[in-house]
């Protein structure tokens, strides 16, 4: 390497002077990144224009910092029990030795300064950066440490006692000072118990595959909740007396204004646990009773959005396909809120993106980043409103739109209007059916003849939790379960029909399911169709059309059919789905 290399600079500069890249490949390494999110080093490494090595010797030489090959050290015990392995796990580092009362650590990621910060209170000692391999860092924790079940009601026991049990109430603890007081706030939140506790939940709930965790203020109560596949489950009863300590550090994480507590505050952070890119969405809310947060996880590294596995049937998917693939027109995801609309929007567009196409889209918020996308966020506080966001992206000249949803009449319009000017439009609203879109496009206003001119297909759907493979249980249903799911006279007659329940195991936590699954109607709005939405039919009649003459396969039906697959069980289907009687 030459001896002019400096060591200070930025990451590209320094690999220019390395002699590793050149000026134009950072400019294109610098474009990537502003489409993935990712980081500058990992980019360039995937586009095949540096090496691992390359960027651990450009990041050592920017921060100042010792490269260390791991795998050629034999860690101490004494210097391992000094991080713990869920410390060292959310951190991405790993202990390595003590020298001159200074503890050394590897780091992943010697950007993140902040590691060193919350390690110096975790450990009470001072702290040193040292540049290793990522993946080196990952064996080395697998190596030396093991999960420790439990460790995070061992650390709430060091917190009662260094809080105590009773709550740090407004009145009888004078803690208006001391909520006034942002200095104190911050203390209280760099606790090394409250900054381990905090990581530790986060690393609890990626290890459940949890969407989101809630921090709960009750009266005389604290609970921490994570719902995975849909449904909440309580991982820790903290002492009440440590709401404000542990909803003070999401605070100082997420940016936010830890004086605040009157208003509620969003915020969008990106985090780094283990091997696994975080996308949180941060949102407070002040109740009765102090401030309840909920963060929402997106795991970019976990992440398959394509169409073929959400659980379409081959007649639906095949429904699909076609209709994307028109030049023109709107296809409408429905469902409640939670029921995985964007998701499918997002699958579709992934089938689109080619470099031939131009893809825009609105979104409040931007759940995922797609390569290849330009996605715009609505900011509705500054009049950025879907209608308005809409108009400006018609003016980019895009082949494909999506609207993250339709609110309102003016949004309404303005898609038909796009679908009538040669674009295919995507986009979502809220109903129960496919059939019930219709009736709701004519309650906002639309006329009917505009819904006939632009609407392509309308596709409902909902979410259900899929049975764990390695326990779920045959078993043969009674005949009230049969008539709830409208089970069809053939089944009933055949002795060896059975359906599937959940057991509970340790694969799955013992809950019986693992996941969740897909279930769509779609109902393509053909002329006979067209004719019945001038006409102004009901939802029933449509539904009651679609089935006979398209052969609409209905939200219940599909449900008993991946029932009858062992995919899910009666249960879910019955609790997400509506019963017809067409």
């Amino acid at each position: 390497m030459p001896t002019a290399v400096k060591t200070k600079g930025k990451v590209g500069e320094i690999l220019i002077e390395m002699g590793v890249i050149t000026p134009l490949q950072l400019d294109e390494g610098l474009q990537r990144q502003r489409l993935t999110g990712d980081m500058l080093g990992r980019t360039l490494v995937s586009m095949g224009y540096a090496s691992e090595q390359d960027i651990i010797e450009a990041l050592s030489l920017q921060q100042g910092m010792e490269r260390v090959d791991i795998t050629k050290i034999n860690i101490a015990p004494e210097v391992l029990k000094l991080v713990s392995s869920d410390v060292a796990r959310f951190y991405n580092t790993i202990p390595i030795r003590i020298e001159n009362g200074v503890l050394i650590v590897a780091m992943a990621d010697p950007l993140n300064i902040q590691t060193l910060d919350d390690l110096r209170q975790i450990t009470g000692m001072d702290v040193r950066g040292a540049v290793s391999n990522p993946a080196d860092v990952n064996a080395a924790w697998q190596k030396n440490y093991t999960f420790e079940t439990g460790s995070v009601s061992h650390l709430l026991e060091e917190l009662k006692e260094r809080v105590g049990t009773e709550e740090l109430s407004l009145e009888e603890l004078g803690q208006q000072e001391i909520i006034s007081n942002v200095d104190n706030l911050v203390e209280l939140a760099q606790q090394p118990e409250v900054i381990k506790i905090v990581n530790l939940i986060f690393l609890t709930a990626l290890q459940k595959r949890a969407s989101d965790i809630h921090f709960e203020v009750y009266e005389e109560d604290f609970r921490i909740r994570i719902r995975v596949d849909g449904v909440l489950h309580e991982i820790v009863h903290p002492p009440k007396a440590s709401c404000i300590a542990l909803i003070s550090r999401i605070k100082i994480i997420s940016n936010m204004d830890i004086g605040e507590r009157r208003l509620p505050q969003d915020a969008r952070i990106e985090l780094k646990i283990g091997d696994s890119l975080i996308d949180v969405r941060v949102a407070t809310l002040p109740t009765l009773y102090g401030e309840c947060v909920v963060m929402r996880i997106l795991d970019r590294t976990a992440v398959r959005i394509e169409l073929e596995h959400l659980g379409l049937g081959p007649h639906t998917h095949k429904k699909v396909i076609n209709v994307i693939n028109k030049p023109n027109g709107i296809m409408l995801v429905t469902g409640p809120t939670g029921s995985g609309k964007t998701t499918t929007l997002y699958a579709c567009l992934n089938v689109l993106n080619t470099p031939e196409v131009k893809i825009i889209t609105t979104e409040d918020p931007v759940e995922l980043q797609i390569e290849r996308l330009i996605q715009c966020q609505v900011h509705e506080e500054v009049g950025l409103t879907f209608a308005a966001c809409l108009r400006s992206i018609l003016r980019q000249d895009p082949d494909i739109v999506m609207v993250g949803e339709i609110r309102d009449l003016e949004t309404a319009q303005i898609a038909i209007e796009a679908s009538l000017t040669g674009h295919l439009v995507l986009s979502t609203l809220h109903t129960n059916s496919a059939p019930e879109t219709i009736t709701r496009l004519l309650d906002m206003d639309v006329e009917p003849f505009l819904i006939t001119a632009s609407l392509e297909a309308v596709l409902a759907q909902r979410l259900v939790r899929v049975l764990c493979k390695v326990c779920r249980e045959r078993y043969v249903p009674e005949q009230e379960e049969l008539d709830e799911l409208s089970v069809p006279p053939a089944y009933r007659k055949d002795p060896k029909f059975a359906l599937y329940r959940p057991k509970g195991c340790a694969a799955c936590d013992y809950v019986g399911y693992m996941g969740r699954i897909g279930l769509y109607e779609i109902m393509l709005v053909d002329e006979s169709i067209r004719e019945m939405i001038l006409e102004r039919a009901m939802a029933h009649e449509l539904r009651r059309h679609a089935r006979k003459k398209q052969g609409m396969v209905v939200l219940r039906e599909e449900g008993l059919i991946k029932c009858v697959q062992g995919v899910t069980s009666p249960a879910e289907v019955i609790a997400k789905t509506d019963k017809y009687e067409d």
